[in-house]
Formats: structure tokens, sequence, C-alpha cells
């Protein structure tokens, strides 16, 4: 790693008044003499402070050359799914050589652009790569671009992103699902055969099933998120996503596996993802979840796809069966309240870093997001708006109770998941219930603009909470517009549903 002096604001030890006005803030009581010798105390902390400010900051080493590339013309993004393009070529040989992959844009690639689909970010260029991109170039890949995602990839609707929304490639006035909105519409409509997304919600999956691609949301911790930009830690995923089954195999492959620098990563080697492909489905033993279906916001024609489809898997040779596990309904009720306190405190309130976690963050992306959106709030988009309103509002009424009770809810919700996974190989349910909507309208309110980004959780959030690996495979096409099949494994068996989704590929849908 290389070494630079990080530019932080100089302290200043605060004045006994600005203490004052402090304390009635949090309604502390607080005696003029006890205000004097808190500043005084304060006063003491200039030289740790100081010297923080002198001190260099690791920066590691940017080992391929680039230059800084341009915004693509509109004739050469009619979909709206590249935010920057480039020519970054890797090593000259390894699993991905010359493959051309797209980086989503809350991803840091040195030397380019990253505005998150935000206007918030606007004028931040990250000074070194996140690790899966350093990975990605180091097999051999070519990075050829940013793909757009949604406003601090806060939506599952491509209607968010900044300046334009995605158009979905099979059909322009439909929405390309996100938040990896971007990832998605580019690989469908041929540009690359592979990109990289993120999921915190289903934003790997959502897009995948609406677009038509192959996504992932791997075991959470299987996948380094170092230089990305984070919404909560515990929910933070970083996957691939590519036209075929294949393509999301050989990409894993490479970016799996323990970096040293992110601390939510066990030691736990990647696996033989392509040789998982071959094995078929005869023997495949697979759990068809009853909850995933039937749901208040399930379109019939995308259950009956689904079960079509997994029907025709046991033709195949696999075992299906139908079960019943009774938390999948509350899941997303816990998976609701995680992300929407968690996301405010952590991409908000500790400024996209968390307090408590060892991992590197980028120290530069920290203090340009910490100043940017402290400094210009009337640029976070609606649903960060309602994100900050709600968490608060809970915070004052609540406390931290409900966020506390649903991340030990958590563990009796993974371990359901897990029970139902010691029978079956894999578990499936339809990835979004309904096909991609329309876009909704540049000047509808806000009430639509968030329920159209949050309305199609329902499946794909609660394994964000439990960590388990997910994948969204196509399964056919209803009145033009593509459905999404998804199973989930074991943690860390990234094989089986790999295996599973490479099964209903070879079907003739």
């Amino acid at each position: 790693m290389e070494e630079s002096a990080a530019r932080l604001p100089v302290f200043r030890p605060p004045s006994v008044h600005e203490l004052e006005d402090l304390a009635r803030r949090l309604g502390l009581p607080l005696a003029p003499d006890e205000a004097t010798a808190y500043a005084a105390l304060c006063e003491g902390l200039a030289p740790s402070y100081a010297r923080l400010a002198e001190l260099a900051e690791p920066v590691r080493t940017v080992r391929y050359p680039r230059d800084g590339g341009s915004a693509p013309a509109r004739s050469e993004n009619p979909y709206g799914a590249w935010a920057w393009r480039c020519e970054i070529a890797g090593a000259k040989g390894g699993p991905l050589a010359g493959e051309r992959v797209g980086v989503k844009d809350n991803i840091c690639v040195a030397g380019l652009p990253m505005r998150n689909g935000s206007r918030t970010l606007e004028g931040y260029t990250p000074v070194s790569d996140a690790t899966v991109v350093e990975r990605i170039l180091d097999a051999g890949g070519r990075i050829v671009g940013k793909t757009v995602c949604e406003d601090l990839c806060f939506s599952g609707g491509s209607h968010t992103s900044h300046p334009a929304p995605v158009r979905n490639p099979c059909n322009p006035r439909h929405s390309a699902g996100g938040s990896s909105s971007g990832s998605a519409a580019a690989i469908v409509a041929g540009d690359v055969t592979m990109c990289l997304g993120g999921d915190q919600g289903g934003s790997v999956r959502t897009p995948a099933a609406w677009c038509g691609c192959v996504g992932l949301k791997p075991t959470h911790g299987l996948v380094p998120y170092t230089g990305i930009f984070s919404i909560e830690t515990g929910l933070d995923h970083c996957g691939p996503m590519g036209r075929r089954v294949e393509d999301v195999a050989r990409l894993l492959g490479v970016i799996a596996g323990p970096d040293g620098l992110d601390s939510r990563q066990p030691a736990h080697a990647p696996g033989d993802y392509l040789a998982a492909l071959s094995a078929g489905a005869k023997g495949l033993r697979v759990g068809i979840v009853r909850e995933g279906f039937g749901r208040p916001e399930s379109e019939p024609i995308t259950d009956d796809r689904v079960r079509r489809v997994l029907a025709e898997l046991t033709d195949a040779g696999a075992q299906v069966e139908t079960i019943s596990i009774s938390w999948h309904l509350d899941a997303y009720h816990i998976y609701t309240c995680i992300g929407l306190e968690g996301a405010a405190e952590i991409t908000f309130k500790s400024d996209a870093m968390g307090y408590g976690w060892q991992g590197e963050r980028p120290g530069d992306l920290i203090r340009f997001w910490g100043e940017s959106w402290r400094s210009r709030p009337d640029r976070l988009p609606t649903i960060a708006k309602y994100t900050l309103l709600a968490s608060e509002h809970i915070r004052r009424t609540n406390g931290t109770a409900f966020y506390v009770k649903a991340q030990n809810l958590r563990r009796e919700m993974r371990a359901a998941y897990d029970a139902a996974l010691a029978s079956y190989d894999v578990l499936a349910m339809p990835t979004i219930p309904f096909r991609a909507p329309e876009l909704p309208d540049p000047g509808c309110g806000v009430e639509e603009t968030i329920t159209a980004a949050l309305n199609m959780e329902g499946n794909t959030g609660p394994f964000d909470v439990s960590g388990h690996p997910a994948i969204s495979v196509p399964c056919g096409t209803e009145g033009g517009l593509p459905v999404g099949l998804m199973f989930i494994g074991k943690p860390f068996d990234e094989a089986a549903v790999l295996r599973a989704a490479a099964a209903v590929e070879r079907l003739s849908l």
C-alpha cells in the first residue's frame, strides 16, 4: 500500500458556551462549573487529533494503468445503463482473460468518477480500487465502464437513478429493477456478459429477474465489501451478474474469498463453482417454499410460471416437494426494521462507516460523503429523506427497542431456513412475485415514488438478513416480460444454488 496524508479539518475544542448548548440539546443537566471543567478536558484531546491529522493514511497502490474514461453519448446508451465508459486492461492471462466486465457505480474504481446514482456524490473520484475490481483485473478481465445504480442504492425500482431512469431492454417502458439496474440492462442489451452488482434487499436479484439475466447474492461475507459504498454492514453484499449461469460462476470464483481487510469475512476459501454446473438436476433436492407464493403482491401468472418450471425440473430428475416455512412471512418485517434503522444509522449518521467495525474503509469516500450529504441535504433522494425521518421518529419514540428485537429474532428466522435446508439442497420460490411494472411518471408524488421503490422485496429481503446465498435465474417470459426463479442454499454452499440454476437453464423454457 502507498501512504498519503489525509486532508482532515483542524480539530477545535468546544467552548463552554458550545458545551452548554450541546447539553441542552441532549437533555443533560450541566452546571456552569461542570461545563468549564469539560471544556478544559476537551482541550486535552487536541494533541491526539492534531497528530492523527498529520499521520499518513494507507492507500492501496493502483496496479493497472487507466485513463479517466468519459460519459457515454446518448446514442451509445439507449437504456441509460452506463454511468461512465472506460477501458482498463487487466493481466494478460487468467480465468477472465479478455472478458469485458461492468462495475456497479457504488464500487470504487480508481481514477473514475463514482456517483452511486446520486447528485450527492458528484465530484468524487476514488483513489483506490475496491478489492473486487483488483481481483477482476488480476484475473485478466477488462473493466469497460461503471453501470448506473439507483440513487444511493436505495431503490428496488429503476426510476430513482440520477439523472435519468434505467429502462428495461425487454420493454423500455418498464422498470429494469434496482438497485443494480444498469448492470442487468447492460448484460441483457448485449454490451457485456457479466457485471458486478450489490444487494442489501434484492438489488442483484430484482434487476436480474425483471430484465432476464442471472444474478447471485452470495453468502454474507463470502465476497469482500472493501472499497464499496455501505448501506448497512449486516446487509451489504456484492455479487456477480451474468448472461448465463456459467458467467456468474466464473466471476464468483474470481471475487470470492477473504481479503484481510473486511472484518466480516470468515476464513472460508472459494469453492469450485464451475464444476457444480455439470452435476445436473438428477438427485437435486428442492423444497418449494409455500409462503413465497400467493403473497398479497403476487401475480398469479408469475407464480404459475415458476411452478411449471419446477415441475419440469422434477421431470429432469430432481426431487421436488412443497414445504412450509412460516417464518418467511415474518422475515420481511424483520428485514424492514433492520434495513430502515440500520441504513439511517450507518449510511447517514455514521457517514457510511459504521462505528466499531474494524475493516478498511476508503477514507477519501467517507470524508467526501459525510461533508456532501450534511452540507447539501437538499440533494438527497426522496427515499433517503423518508428513511431518515421515519428512523428518527422511531428512535425518539421507542429508542432502539424494535431494532434490538429484530436483531434477536434474526437468529430464529435464520435457524428456520437452516432447518429446512437440512432436508433439501436448495429452497425455491419466485424471485419477485410480479413481473416488471411500467416506470412511474417522472412527476409522480412522494408516495408513488417510494412505493415503486420498495414493494417488490418480500421474497428477496429476508435472505439479506439471513445471509443465505440466493440466485435468480430466468425461467421464461410472460407477455414479453421475464420471470425469475430464486434458489436459496446453505451458507457458503453457492455450488448448490449454481447447480440448480444451471439445471433450470438447460430446460427448454
